[in-house]
């Protein structure tokens, strides 16, 4: 019986790659599907976004990151990837591994008012040069950023920075105590008479 050529080619390609040994699979997979923030977001601000985890679902070890994609089509604007930051960015998983990252989202003060859409894309690190073909896995994230004056935007920053150095605005609030008692009983002596 006689193949037809067509066939008898296409059996000679996969029995080819097979013999070349193509069998390792890389793959990624994400915990969220979507993250949405409900809060219209002011100028100047930060904010840690949910967790995102990200997954080896191949079959060999690799490094992989995380970035800022976005869609063609989607409705709003486009945050800038500066606007996001990513702990850590960059690692390595073996397969069947995950780990989490860390997202939070910094505001200019200068932003626009506005809806932002984009996806925040978990993908190996590829170094082949040339075309390559990568999977990818990918959070959707939106939100809006609400109008607000240059003066808003500074208090906005102010109120940050204070939330995240409390620890040292106490320090500084208990030596500047601590001084201020120095001051009064070794250097300013006073007494308070009754007459």
């Amino acid at each position: 019986m006689q193949m037809k050529a067509p066939i008898a080619a296409f059996l000679a390609v996969l029995a080819f790659l097979g013999a070349a040994g193509i069998s390792a699979d890389k793959g990624v997979g994400v915990t969220l599907g979507e993250i949405v923030v409900e809060e219209r977001l002011a100028p100047g601000g930060s904010w840690e976004l949910p967790r995102l985890g990200v997954l080896n679902t191949g079959d060999e070890a690799g490094a992989y990151e995380v970035t800022v994609s976005y869609a063609e089509d989607a409705n709003g604007k486009r945050p800038p990837a500066g606007w996001f930051s990513f702990s850590p960015a960059r690692f390595d998983l073996t397969a069947g591994d995950s780990r989490m990252v860390d997202v939070r989202l910094t505001l200019p003060t200068g932003a626009d008012a506005g809806e932002y859409f984009a996806y925040l894309e978990a993908h190996p690190v590829t170094s082949a040069e040339g075309v390559s073909v990568s999977v990818a896995a990918a959070t959707k994230v939106s939100f809006s950023v609400k109008d607000a004056s240059w003066l808003a935007a500074q208090r906005t920053r102010v109120n940050r920075w204070i939330d995240d150095n409390q620890v040292l605005i106490g320090v500084a609030l208990a030596a500047g105590v601590i001084f201020l008692l120095y001051m009064k009983r070794h250097l300013i002596p006073f007494e308070i008479r009754r007459k």
